[in-house]
């Protein structure tokens, strides 16, 4: 009796392990081409505009994301609360044609790390655009964050799954 309570205790923890794991995996981890995310992002997170501004649906993880664009370079972002500014990946930075501007160091939730500051021509997420605005650079990210300095602009309410961020 007890082997087979070994046995099944074991496969349970094993299917758990698993299932946590696959659960966290994120898609475009998994996607390897720049062009497959950004179609990926689209289907799973489409961005609806309305005439005050835009609804953003939570993905599977609870993260509000989708496409937007540098400077007419489509990029996925994440909308990041805890974020001061606007932090650009230093890939899709020069794909944008971004200046690595005065280098800074900056606080991020893995430690403090080398960034440069720069400014966006033309942001647009959605029906909203803004103009020249503050950004960071830094090396290790794999998607563009919309950090407060842009979210401070505009009234942002979330509730039952969306995001609404529109004019005041």
């Amino acid at each position: 009796m007890k082997p087979l309570l070994f046995v099944f205790i074991t496969f349970v923890l094993m299917y758990l392990a698993a299932d946590n794991f696959l659960t966290r995996q994120s898609p475009s981890y998994a996607i390897e081409h720049p062009n497959d995310i950004i179609q990926h992002a689209l289907l799973e997170n489409p961005i609806k505009s309305t005439q005050q501004g835009i609804i953003i649906s939570a993905d599977r993880r609870g993260h509000y994301s989708g496409i937007g664009m540098i400077n007419k370079h489509k990029m996925e972002f994440m909308i990041d609360t805890g974020a001061t500014s606007v932090a650009v990946p230093s890939k899709l930075a020069k794909q944008a044609g971004l200046i690595f501007g005065m280098p800074v160091v900056s606080s991020t939730a893995a430690g403090n790390v080398r960034a440069y500051q720069t400014t966006i021509a033309t942001l647009t997420i959605g029906s909203i655009t803004l103009k020249n605005t503050h950004a960071l650079i830094l090396e290790k990210l794999d998607r563009v964050l919309i950090g407060m300095t842009v979210l401070k602009k505009f009234k942002v309410t979330q509730f039952d799954g969306k995001m609404v961020i529109e004019l005041p």
